[in-house]
This record gives structure tokens, C-alpha cells and sequence, in this order.
């Protein structure tokens, strides 16, 4: 059964409009996912990154206090040391809650134990100190020498790691971006090109009717043709006619004008 030329073009807009809406969709889950990967590259990546740094600086301040302590025993230095070993601790935790991977929670597994360990052997120090006992600070030195860079070797590492997670992220944003321009990209050149497709073939099915009846086949010419010629033949024969009937009635009028007078 033939399709009508109103369901062609009721077909074609809905088809456009399929495929239009569809391309749009997808550009708003698209967008919707690279914003919450965003977000959460800037809510937790870059924060732990800011952790990191935060941790990195109270280690130094206690090593620089607790040194500080070691040569001068004035207990302003132990409580200093204490508020900045407080607040390791807590961006310690953050950074443990807010941890994606295995790897960084290794990594802070380790910080924990050299920082334990620095300070098992800072407080055995100072206990000798407070007793006034003899003992060797050279080679308590060289040990808390060998914590303090296992400690920052393993905190640098940590903000690698972060840095790394970070980039690729970003990087997977940047690719699902052009990803998703490119599919825009395409699907609006298929509209384009559909949409043009269809009002080529819509406007050819409203003028094939138009040149059918326009351009006649040869047989209905002839026809037409003959059908003029013997109407001119009939109109012809007609006024022919008329003109012999008009004769014949004025020769009768002349006959009875002509039987009247014989009579009188």
C-alpha cells in the first residue's frame, strides 16, 4: 500500500526529531558524567594533593621543633612539637578516609610507621635527657636522620601518586569531552544531511503528480485532438443547416404571399 505524502512528511519530521533528540541526550549524559568527574577531581583529588602537603609540613615543623628541644631542652619546643604531631595525626586520618586505591593506602601505612618510629626514638632520647643520663645523641642522630628521609622520600612519593591520579582524571575528562563533541559533531551532520535527503524526496513527490498531468500520453492527444475536429465538423454542419432552413422558410412565405393574391 502506497504511503501518502502527508505520512511521508509526518514520518520524516518524526525521524529528524528521533535522531535530534537522541543526539541531545546523549550530550546531556556526556555532560552530566564529565561534571561529576570534575567535581570529584577537584573535591578529592586535588584536596588530597592539599592533605598531602599539610602532612609534608607538620613532619618538618616537628623534626625542626623537636630538634630544636634536643639542643636547647626548653619545654616551649616540646609543646610546639606536640600541637604539630596533633595535627599530623588528623590530616593523617583525612587522608586515610578519603583514600581511592591500594597503593596510597600503603603509602600511608608506611608514613604512620616512620613517623611512629621517628618518635619511639625521639622520646627514648628525651627520656635520657630528662634523667640526665649519658648517651650517644651521634648515633640517635644518624637514625633519626635515616627516619626523617625514609619519611619524605615516602611522602614524595605519595604526592606522585596523588599528582598521577589526578592527571588521569583530567585526562579522561578531556577525552569523554571529545568524545562527545565528536558524536554531536557527526550526528548533526546526519541530521543535515537527512533532513535535506527528505525535503528532496517530499518535494519530488509533490511534483511527480503535477508532471503526469501535465505531460499527457500521445493517445489522449490524438483523441482530444479528433474530438476537437469533430466538433468544429458538428458546428459546421449546423450553421450549414440553419442557412438551408432559413431558405426553405422564406421560399414558403414567398408561396403563400403569391396564392393569396391569386385568390383575390
Amino acid at each position: 500500500m502506497p504511503i501518502s505524502i502527508f505520512w511521508r512528511l509526518v514520518l520524516s519530521h518524526v525521524g529528524i526529531l528521533v535522531l535530534s533528540g537522541a543526539a541531545s541526550l546523549y550530550s546531556i549524559v556526556q555532560l552530566g558524567s564529565l561534571s561529576g568527574a570534575a567535581r570529584a577531581a577537584l573535591g578529592n583529588n586535588h584536596r588530597m594533593i592539599d592533605y598531602q602537603e599539610a602532612l609534608t609540613d607538620a613532619f618538618l615543623s616537628e623534626v625542626r621543633y623537636g630538634g630544636k628541644y634536643l639542643i636547647t631542652h626548653a619545654e616551649g619546643r616540646q609543646d610546639q612539637l606536640r600541637q604539630f604531631k596533633k595535627e599530623f595525626t588528623e590530616y593523617l586520618e583525612i587522608l586515610k578516609t578519603r583514600a581511592e586505591s591500594e597503593s596510597v593506602m600503603i603509602s600511608l601505612a608506611k608514613i604512620e610507621r616512620f613517623h611512629r618510629q621517628y618518635h619511639d626514638l625521639y622520646d627514648r632520647e628525651v627520656e635520657y635527657i630528662s634523667d640526665k643520663q649519658i648517651y650517644a645523641s651521634s648515633r640517635f642522630q644518624q637514625e633519626r636522620d635515616k627516619i626523617i628521609e625514609s619519611t619524605i622520600r615516602e611522602l614524595d612519593g605519595l604526592k606522585a601518586q596523588l599528582r598521577a591520579k589526578l592527571q588521569a582524571k583530567l585526562e579522561g575528562i578531556d577525552q569523554g569531552a571529545r568524545r562527545a563533541r565528536k558524536i554531536a559533531l557527526i550526528s548533526t551532520l546526519i541530521v543535515l544531511i537527512m533532513g535535506t535527503l527528505l525535503s528532496l524526496k517530499v518535494s519530488q513527490s509533490f511534483t511527480e503528480p503535477l508532471r503526469e498531468t501535465k505531460e499527457l500520453p500521445r493517445s489522449q492527444t490524438h483523441w482530444l485532438r479528433a474530438g476537437k475536429s469533430l466538433g468544429a465538423t458538428f458546428v459546421e454542419r449546423s450553421q450549414n443547416l440553419a442557412k438551408i432552413s432559413k431558405k426553405q422558410l422564406i421560399a414558403c412565405g414567398l408561396a403563400a404571399a403569391w396564392n393569396r393574391r391569386s385568390t383575390d
